[in-house]
């Protein structure tokens, strides 16, 4: 046997082995998906907001005094203020 069958063999094999471990991980990650799934499921355990549930919490911040921001629609006339004379496009 050659040098360069020798090395084919050792590639072929570490390839094998490397297949083996992306099956694995892929096992893995699909196990730590289902048991994320059933902890979502389960009201006992305690979750964090996912982020379809709307703003992440460092986005819902006020300071005492502080007037809430305006959503859209939420305005009196329900008209959008003026633009700012001094933007430009």
């Amino acid at each position: 046997m050659t040098e360069h069958d020798k090395r084919a063999d050792r590639l072929e094999a570490e390839a094998d082995q490397l297949e083996r471990r992306s099956d694995e991980l892929g096992e893995d990650i699909s196990a730590a998906k289902d048991r994320v799934e059933e902890m979502r499921q389960d009201e006992t355990v305690p979750t964090a907001d996912t982020p379809e549930s709307g703003l992440p919490p460092e986005a819902n911040f006020t300071t005492s005094g502080d007037q809430p921001p305006e959503g859209p629609g939420d305005s009196e006339s329900g008209e959008l203020p003026p633009p700012d004379p001094t933007e430009t496009d």
